[in-house]
């Protein structure tokens, strides 16, 4: 694979707002089955617990990872279609051999994008946790 193709690359802009959003994903694609929580993705990737539920949920939101209903705060790999399954497969294969080209893809979107997911973390005068 010499270049990123254009699918991966959309699907990095539209859904990778960093490396370590990324590197959850592929966590819980190494075992479809294993049921995740915050905590034990955060040890894995050894990184902090927020930041990793933050993760989690978007994954959710696009339909790549589902919460277990019966095990509230868990989640497993389960992309909502055959097509997503593929894409995040080629993005596994990329990011395994082209590793520089997708973080460099990753950081190469526009400020505003990367500057809004941020300001998803930060409490607003006013507001309380």
């Amino acid at each position: 694979m010499s270049e990123l193709t254009d699918p991966i690359r959309r699907f990095i802009a539209d859904s990778i707002n960093s490396v370590a959003q990324l590197e959850v994903l592929l966590l819980l694609k190494q075992d479809p089955q294993r049921a995740w929580n915050a905590e034990e993705v955060a040890r894995s990737l050894y990184t902090g617990e927020t930041l990793i539920a933050a993760h989690l949920a978007d994954w959710a939101a696009r339909e790549l990872v589902a919460p277990l209903p019966d095990q509230p705060g868990f989640y497993r790999y389960a992309p909502s279609s055959t097509a997503l399954a593929e894409l995040v497969d080629h993005l596994a294969e990329a990011y395994k051999v082209r590793r520089v080209s997708v973080i460099t893809e990753i950081y190469s979107q526009p400020v505003d994008k990367v500057r809004t997911f941020a300001d998803a973390f930060r409490l607003r005068k006013g507001e309380q946790k």
